[in-house]
């Protein structure tokens, strides 16, 4: 039986089942985690800085070499539910490598907290570091999202709810319609009910005028992460965004990250064009 578009239960579970598509996707989790330790240790930085009073709760954050620089602030995927943001502490070396400042952010996973708790934590989190900005040495009129997967969707949520006043989301294998996950073997650890998908899918929430839009997928991705891209693209350009969507035709969705680490990739080259624009 048809549950979601044209795919029984077990082809939806199949598009969004990551592990089973990416088989050695540990030794990605592995290589990460030592990319970023080695960011760290060769960049010195703030860690830890808690915004909540869950350990969980906390940003990395790597300054730029000149006062009054963009920020550029990611956040993880992990389908909400995993992950940390230590393991993608190298995303920040082409950007600091350009004067950005860089914030990685952590947050509170499921099925811990529902995800209205996960996406106040992310929007607390910008709302920290904007306020923050004069004592970080950012320029508060140049903060950019960037995240990877849930990541991506949570930067989008929390640009279209205004946590704080942004200039961009750059996402990267990003979902913003969380019907499918609603429908599909996700739901075992999120909960989400129909008003969940209501209140938290990007699709379905307006982007605040101005806000521009890098979406990248990996074209070894599964159907529903590429269509997801391409309708989310066309909806911000109906509502008269400036969308720019960018190909990795040979990543999939953890090489991805790759991409998002090299400052010489067509995605870094257009987000960078886009921040010092």
């Amino acid at each position: 039986m048809k549950i979601y578009r044209d795919y029984t239960s077990e082809e939806l579970d199949a598009q969004y089942n990551v592990r089973a598509r990416v088989p050695d996707f540990q030794d990605y989790f592995d290589r990460f985690a030592r990319q970023g330790e080695a960011a760290r240790q060769a960049h010195p930085h703030l860690a830890d800085l808690p915004y909540g009073e869950e350990t969980l709760q906390s940003i990395d954050f790597f300054p730029a070499h000149s006062n009054g620089r963009p920020l550029l602030v990611f956040i993880h995927g992990g389908y909400w539910r995993s992950l940390d943001k230590h393991q993608f502490s190298h995303l920040a070396l082409p950007y600091l490598e350009q004067d950005i400042n860089v914030a990685l952010i952590n947050y509170r996973l499921a099925p811990q907290v529902r995800m209205g708790d996960i996406a106040a934590d992310c929007g607390r989190a910008l709302r920290l570091l904007h306020a923050k900005a004069p004592a970080l040495r950012v320029d508060a009129n140049a903060i950019w999202l960037m995240g990877h997967s849930a990541g991506a969707h949570l930067a989008c949520v929390i640009a279209a709810l205004r946590a704080a006043p942004v200039r961009g989301v750059c996402a990267l294998s990003g979902l913003y319609d969380l019907e499918p996950i609603r429908l599909s073997y996700l739901n075992e650890a999120l909960h989400l009910s129909p008003a969940d998908v209501q209140q938290a899918s990007p699709l379905l929430l307006a982007m605040p005028d101005g806000v521009r839009a890098v979406l990248c997928a990996g074209g070894q991705e599964s159907e529903e992460f590429l269509r997801q891209r391409d309708v989310y693209a066309a909806n911000l350009r109906q509502s008269g965004h400036q969308v720019e969507v960018v190909e990795a035709a040979q990543a999939h969705h953890l090489s991805i990250i790759d991409v998002a680490a090299d400052g010489q990739s067509a995605f870094t080259r257009t987000v960078l064009r886009m921040m010092q624009d």
